[in-house]
């Protein structure tokens, strides 16, 4: 017959003094109940993914326009795969807007970075070689 129930040892209980509209501390089901939540209401930064965290988040049609001038966007991660359709006003895909081609510039920006830094070093190696004597004039 099992044992008497007894409680993990190290769990944080929150007393019943504390207030419970807090904030609970991180863990697995509470990130993702937090992250779904996020889902269902759609988060101030829409270029963030609530679900990845990653800002891969762009606009993947524009579905239709509310009476009030707000639109139903079908959004979606580039990352995860994850998407919704949301309810937001031009302000909000403005600053969606501004953040994809802030993040566009960024990456063209790391892109260009990196194609400097490898013809760099395909120069550097191939002065290394002249200058062991791996190439030579004939070598042309």
């Amino acid at each position: 017959m099992p044992g008497p129930y007894r409680p993990a040892i190290g769990i944080d209980r929150p007393s019943m003094r504390q207030n419970f509209a807090q904030e609970m501390p991180a863990c697995p089901v509470y990130a993702h109940m937090r992250r779904l939540f996020e889902t269902a209401l759609g988060s101030s930064d829409l270029h963030l993914c609530p679900t990845c965290r990653q800002p891969f988040v762009a606009p993947k049609e524009i579905l239709a326009e509310h009476e009030d001038g707000q639109l139903v966007v079908d959004l979606g991660c580039a990352n995860c795969g994850w998407s919704a359709v949301q309810l937001h006003d031009s302000f909000q895909l403005c600053a969606l807007d501004r953040a994809l081609d802030r993040d566009s510039a960024r990456i063209e920006a790391a892109a260009d970075a990196l194609a400097l830094s490898c013809e760099l070093e395909r120069i550097d190696r191939f002065a290394e070689a002249l200058r062991v004597g791996h190439i030579l004039p004939e070598d042309f």
